[in-house]
């Protein structure tokens, strides 16, 4: 070989070209061809009865979103004897092959890659000629991300064309040669010119193509053994070591709906146990049990075959589905791991080790303690490379939760779930691995992805050959698990990374499609109070508990809780089929809510009377002013916790509120706080005559509508970027305003506003007799474009940090822009609650379905709507209905009763009137307002209860747990419910110590009916 190292580089390019050429040479088009275009997504058994017409290649199906099926019947032609034979057949849209009531094999020949996933089905490894077969191709005139303005037009104008349908001959010959040649050439390419390999790799490739002439295949052996000559050289003892797992992430949603998604799942699956056939080595990782159960009830012979492959099909991840990690309550993320885990043990025999979720936007801190709890050690995200200003600096560290629980969790350096597995992808691993002075184990992901399809032939002989190369890490494939362990085992001093792992990036999903977010908040508290309602019922009165029904409606809440659903992400089709589902569980949830609380009371409650019964499903009791059920005005309800109340009708106070109203603006004022408002309904002064403090800045405005433009540099519904806050527009003009109620208990006033020519609102703001609690309730017509509407309240407060409520805790988080860490957080999500607090003071601002919140200074602001165009033009288009509130106190939030006072403005008490004698009772309370019982449910394999509970407050802490019920025997048991410490119960009441933001779960065998 003469020096000419980039012309033969170009030569090596040609040869392979070439070679292509020569993989299939020759072919034979299908002459018994029909189509059927079906009604709608049918089932094979549907499917092979409808009416077929002839179709030929060159065609091209239509509409886009619809279903044919193809019909083949083939004879190899008699010449073949002894060839391989494969069905070509690209239909520039998704398909898949069925024979005999299964699916066999996807053919996916549209994907926004650089190659088509696959468009060959094997049909003879070695030909007799002459076979005859019948097979049946499914095709979904859709790509391999669905039909969007992300796609290019260009391709999306080619979806459906039925480019080839014809049998093949492949030449293994050449096939083999061309994999061979191809590691070989993408090493001379991409190996250090200056390094030890690069030149012999680009010597043997050039031997190579001296050795074969194109032409005849007899020569290709000769190029195969200076290729085995290449490949017989080894790495020395000291390598980096690659484990890599093959995948298919399997958006659940997003660009599709839900049942393009099934049919996703059984085309990915399909062909990974087909592959496992030829490559034994190979294993797939599976995660979200939802996928699985789908195929379960859908295609059991696939589920089958699956099973059967146990082994090199590995459930991984432990989730129902891969979970939004932002939005979620803390209990909802508890049930994504127990109904997930319970699923895999059931029909895998064990539960996961690994928590998989590598396309998230972000993850909370209470994240570790909650894994560790189900019975899981690992965790596995690459999504944080996406951050904008701050990388990831470790590959692997010790990801330590709020409340000091650590996951040995991995960033896979490929910075990808959706890998190639070629050579250039493992130098960039490599390359990319951040922690080489003290660790030598990485993991790399590779197969089509997001859209599902999963490892190809051609990524699996790479790997084969990538196993041991000079110049190389060393790459096997392994389960995720034996990956985990290895990288325990290696890595010397790990970094702690404490806290959340914030993305920096994808900020507007705590905002967009606000309605989805709003029925999942009032999903998760409906299955709270049916389960306590359901589980007191059933140990008073022996009611059945209606397990099956509530898991089934939970599933539906945590599918909903994907992380392209939640998030706002997905298509218009999407949130249509999530409004159904919402509407099925809120539906059902109030059917077994209301026969919960009939079997639980006395049943001298249920004739109307005079009375007011009053049902607390919280943590602390409670007394506020209510709206009497019957319209009869308002009352105080005083109600124990976990509880109920039986009163009459008490609408006295000592500390009426007043309402003053003129031109100029109006005031409300109770016996803690006075609220002033100008004309316009902007909130000009709000002081505490607790503490003798203005809440209001001086000279500014709070409760001020803002608007900013909204037009992140990528991605419309997930992002918000930095520079939108460059536009603020305040917002406001006032239609009109009116007294709506002026009562003793509560005043209310009610302001119109146009905020543009495409958005109005109209908000009453009320404040209650007896609460400092300032509460605003919106409702908006909104139609904007590309703008975000935020409220904001310039607080008259000064504070390094902000906090925010998050699943079973809080964390804090900067109110200035010192580093690119701190701007980094310049929209941050949040529960009910967000607080600004000095020492003795602070003020919190809560919500009822909001997420999204920023404080920069002194300037909170909640982030209320969004109007992105992509993927779904119509999100949050129309009217919303939204609460938020202001509330000033002592302290800081944890001491100043902002928990409990979030937690009732979301979950008000619920009343009815009744004509029963007073009395009350608390089915469970606990001595400690700081630590919370979250819930109360019946245990999932036993009539044992469980209840759950966390610390609240960021400190050690003791409690006492009083329950009504008699209790035999206590125990801790983890969050699967398994793993029983017993722990002392003493008339009814446990003694508890907790650490920080602890969470414990308790199974209790109590007896049948009230404690003697």
């Amino acid at each position: 070989m003469l020096k000419h190292p980039e012309l033969t580089k170009g030569r090596l390019r040609r040869f392979t070209d070439e070679l292509k050429t020569r993989i299939y040479p020759e072919a034979s088009e299908l002459t018994q061809l029909a189509v059927y275009a079906a009604p709608d997504r049918i089932p094979y058994k549907e499917a092979v009865k409808g009416e077929y017409r002839p179709a030929k290649a060159g065609e091209q199906f239509r509409p886009e979103w619809s279903t044919h099926w193809f019909r083949i019947e083939y004879v190899i032609p008699e010449k073949w004897v002894g060839r391989e034979v494969l069905l070509h057949f690209n239909s520039t849209s998704e398909s898949c092959v069925w024979q005999d009531g299964e699916p066999l094999q996807a053919l996916t020949n549209y994907n926004w890659g650089p190659e088509d996933v696959r468009s060959y089905f094997t049909l003879e490894r070695q030909a007799r000629g002459g076979e005859r077969g019948m097979l049946y191709v499914e095709t979904a005139i859709n790509g391999l991300f669905g039909l969007t303005d992300i796609a290019a037009v260009a391709q999306r104008t080619a979806i459906g064309y039925l480019q080839h349908a014809r049998l093949v001959v492949r030449d293994r010959a050449a096939w083999d040669l061309l994999m061979d040649f191809s590691v070989i050439k993408e090493l001379a390419e991409h190996l250090p010119v200056d390094g030890p390999h690069q030149g012999y790799a680009l010597a043997t490739a050039n031997e190579m193509t001296n050795a074969v002439s194109l032409d005849d295949p007899a020569t290709f052996e000769a190029g195969r053994a200076v290729a085995r000559k290449f490949f017989e050289a080894h790495n020395g003892s000291r390598n980096h070591h690659i484990s890599a797992v093959g995948h298919a992430h399997i958006d659940t949603a997003w660009l599709w709906p839900l049942a393009e998604t099934k049919r996703k799942c059984y085309r990915s699956f399909s062909t990974a146990v087909r592959l496992m056939d030829d490559y034994p080595e190979y294993k797939f990782a599976c995660s979200q049990a939802q996928q699985l159960a789908w195929i379960k009830e859908f295609q059991p012979g696939l589920y089958a075959k699956i099973k059967a492959k146990q082994g090199q099909f590995v459930p991984v991840g432990g989730t129902w589905v891969e979970p939004d990690c932002n939005i979620p309550s803390g209990e909802s993320l508890v049930r994504q791991f127990l109904i997930g885990q319970r699923f895999f043990k059931k029909e895998f025999g064990s539960i996961c080790r690994e928590f998989w979720n590598p396309d998230v936007f972000g993850y909370s801190g209470a994240l570790p303690q909650i894994i560790r709890g189900a019975g899981i050690r690992y965790f596995l995200t690459q999504k944080l490379s996406w951050n904008q200003f701050n990388k990831p600096t470790s590959s692997t560290i010790l990801w330590e939760g709020i409340d000091g629980s650590r996951v040995l969790t991995h960033f896979p350096p490929t910075d990808t779930y959706n890998g190639m597995a070629t050579v250039a992808e493992v130098l960039m691993h490599y390359t990319n691995f951040k922690d080489k002075d003290r660790a030598s184990e990485s993991c790399m992901l590779f197969g089509f992805g997001d859209g599902g399809g999963g490892p190809t032939e051609e990524m699996l002989e790479r790997i084969r050959r990538m196993k041991d190369i000079p110049g190389l890490p060393s790459v096997t494939i392994r389960k995720p698990q034996a990956f985990f362990a290895r990288c325990e085992k290696d890595i010397t001093d790990p970094i702690v990374w404490s806290g959340e792992l914030y993305m920096e990036g994808h900020r507007g999903t705590y905002t967009t499609q606000a309605a989805n977010k709003r029925d999942n908040r009032r999903s998760e508290e409906a299955l709270h109070d049916v389960e306590f309602f359901s589980a007191v019922a059933r140990k008073l009165r022996g009611v059945a508990y209606p397990q099956e029904e509530i898991n089934k409606l939970w599933e539906l809440v945590l599918l909903n809780q994907f992380h392209d659903i939640i998030p706002g992400s997905s298509i218009t089709e999407v949130y249509e089929d999530s409004a159904k589902d919402y509407a099925e569980v809120l539906g059902k949830a109030e059917k077994l809510r209301v026969a919960g609380i009939d079997s639980l009371l006395p049943e001298s409650s249920q004739k109307k009377g005079a009375n007011l019964l009053a049902l607390n499903t919280l943590s602390w009791p409670r007394r506020e002013v209510v709206a009497l059920p019957d319209g009869g005005g308002h009352a105080f309800a005083e109600v124990p916790a976990y509880g109920y109340s039986i009163s009459g009708v008490q609408q006295e106070t000592d500390a009426p509120v007043t309402l003053e109203h003129s031109v100029e603006g109006f005031v409300f004022e109770n016996a803690l706080v006075r609220a002033e408002f100008d004309a316009e309904g902007r909130l000009i002064s709000f002081f505490d005559k607790r503490n003798d403090r203005e809440t209001i800045a001086t000279g500014a405005k709070g409760n001020q509508f803002v608007l900013f433009e909204d037009l992140p540099e990528r991605y419309d519904a997930w992002d918000v970027d930095l520079y939108h806050l460059e536009k603020r527009k305040a917002v406001g003009e006032v239609r009109g305003v009116r007294v709506v109620e002026n009562h003793p208990l509560r005043a209310t006033v009610e302001v119109e506003l146009a905020i543009s020519t495409k958005a109005s609102l109209v908000q009453r703001i009320s404040l209650s007799a007896e609460s400092p609690r300032l509460d605003f309730e919106t409702k908006v017509d909104w139609q904007e474009k590309n703008q975000i509407l935020k409220v904001e309240f310039p607080l008259a407060l000064r504070s390094d940090y902000a906090t925010y409520e998050i699943q079973f805790g809080h964390v804090r988080r900067p109110t200035h822009f010192n580093t690119s860490w701190d701007f980094a957080r310049f929209e941050v999500s949040a529960h009910h609650w967000a607080d600004l607090s000095e020492t003795n003071f602070g003020v919190s601002l809560l919500n009822d379905s909001k997420y999204g919140y920023s404080c920069h200074g002194n300037v909170m602001r909640l982030s209320l709507l969004r109007a992105p165009k992509s993927p779904d033009p119509l999100a949050d288009m129309g009217n919303h209905a939204f609460r938020y509130a202001l509330l000033p106190h002592q302290s800081g939030p944890q001491n100043g009763g902002v928990i409990p006072e979030a937690a009732a403005f979301n979950q008000p008490l619920q009343l009815f009137a009744t004509a029963a004698e007073l009395q009350s009772e608390s089915f469970f309370g606990v001595s400690n307002p700081a630590v919370v019982i979250d819930t109360v449910k019946k245990a999932e394999d036993s009539e044992d209860l469980i209840v759950r509970l966390y610390e609240s407050h960021g400190a050690h802490q003791k409690a006492t747990l009083s329950t009504a019920f008699a209790v035999q025997r206590a125990a801790r048991v983890n969050l699967l419910e398994e793993e029983d410490q017993p722990i002392h119960a003493e008339q009814n009441q446990i003694k508890l110590t907790l650490r920080p933001f602890e969470l414990v779960t308790l199974k209790l065998m109590a007896a049948a009916g009230h404690s003697s």
